[in-house]
């Protein structure tokens, strides 16, 4: 092509990257013809170290940028609680009768589930629970009556008193590792309610369609694509609701169970038996669903709404895309650290909160045991 007159005598300027590596190259020239002396190899390589880096850092923000980003899609859990949705999203593509079979199956062993956890809990609320709560109110209501005189403390009577060793037994006489126990069981229920309100999330962001539902096959991967309102209300309403409502019976039967403890080594040892329970779903779904539909719900799906990325690459040079990235990245960490923070609240707070206003083992406790127990335990560990 030719040039004119104008364009030959006023070249127009590179832009971009271009701008860039024109200007190296011309330094690098600038170097070789030995106007800059003997300090042109160093500052060429200097100037290249620095390029590089900003190259490298630019690659790692990115990498960070890219494990912040949102799933594409959310496996289904290795429970009957997962079993059950990949059985409502097969028979809801599907007419055949042994495929309806099998979600029948699978939903009478999510029924199992749900009345052998309710059941357990049931059963140690009433054979356990309610005899060591009658037992524990027994020795508090004696310990005031033995000990206080018209409001005051006794220490020869708390010396004299008879069950001393039982009441010093009660969880709510050492508050800090009563509190402790039921901070790993509230983590412990968390963790599970966290499940669900993912799978409710997930569920209620899918679009809605024309059928039930529709799914993509992803390299074997079967993905719950979109799903209408009634797709949508009958997970919720027989698998996903009901799996939040035992979560949270459990949370307040477990801790009233914990309370009523008589002893600590029985504490830690009801503390390994609920976690038992809160386990059951998972035992019934490797005891009960074969192994062939085990492995289907390991290719079974949910998508979740695809976020695009916000990583826009910066036409002017690469301070600014390093920029761009990095604002990205922090703005994420941020999210994830709010996140991280209000777990950590609800995990701590609301133990306090119980022990203070809601447990109901020692209704209107004075917290007035801990003390001369503890001053008791020293006695014991001097001799």
């Amino acid at each position: 092509l030719k040039l004119s007159r104008s364009e030959r005598l006023h070249p127009s300027p590179p832009h971009g990257r271009e701008a860039g590596m024109s200007s190296m190259e011309g330094k690098a020239r600038f170097y070789r013809s030995g106007t800059m002396g003997s300090n042109a190899p160093a500052l060429l390589s200097q100037e290249s170290g620095l390029l590089q880096s900003g190259m490298t850092g630019i690659a790692i923000v990115r990498h960070e940028f890219s494990l912040l980003n949102e799933p594409v899609s959310t496996p289904i859990s290795e429970s009957i609680y997962g079993a059950a949705m990949m059985a409502v999203i097969r028979s809801s593509l599907s007419r055949n009768q042994v495929v309806h079979g099998v979600t029948s199956c699978v939903f009478g062993g999510l029924v199992l589930n749900v009345i052998m956890q309710l059941y357990v809990l049931y059963c140690t609320r009433l054979y356990i629970c309610v005899p060591a709560i009658k037992h524990i109110r027994e020795i508090y209501s004696s310990y005031h009556e033995a000990v206080y005189y018209e409001g005051s403390f006794s220490q020869d009577a708390w010396e004299a008193f008879p069950q001393l060793e039982e009441l010093c037994q009660i969880p709510l006489s050492q508050p800090p590792f009563f509190l402790a126990i039921l901070i790993c069981w509230t983590a412990t229920i968390w963790k599970d309610l966290l499940e669900s309100i993912r799978y409710i999330t997930a569920w209620c962001a899918l679009p809605d369609c024309g059928r039930l539902t529709a799914v993509e096959n992803m390299d074997g991967t079967v993905v719950l694509k979109e799903a209408n309102w009634k797709a949508k209300a009958f997970v919720l309403a027989t698998t996903l609701i009901p799996k939040v409502f035992i979560a949270l019976v459990l949370w307040w039967l477990g801790a009233c169970w914990l309370a009523a403890t008589n002893s600590f080594k029985d504490l830690l040892l009801n503390a390994v038996a609920l976690a038992f329970v809160t386990e059951l779903d998972e035992l019934i779904y490797q005891v009960l669903v074969p192994e062939d539909i085990q492995a289907m719900v390991l290719s079974y799906r949910i998508a979740r709404p695809h976020f695009s990325s916000e990583c826009m690459l910066a036409a002017d040079g690469h301070e600014s895309e390093l920029s761009t990235l990095r604002s990205q990245r922090d703005r994420r960490l941020l999210r994830r650290i709010c996140v991280m923070m209000s777990t950590v609240t609800v995990v701590i707070c609301l133990p306090i909160f119980y022990m203070r206003f809601l447990q109901q083992v020692l209704p209107g406790f004075r917290w007035d045991v801990h003390g001369p127990c503890e001053a008791q335990l020293q006695a014991f560990l001097t001799l």
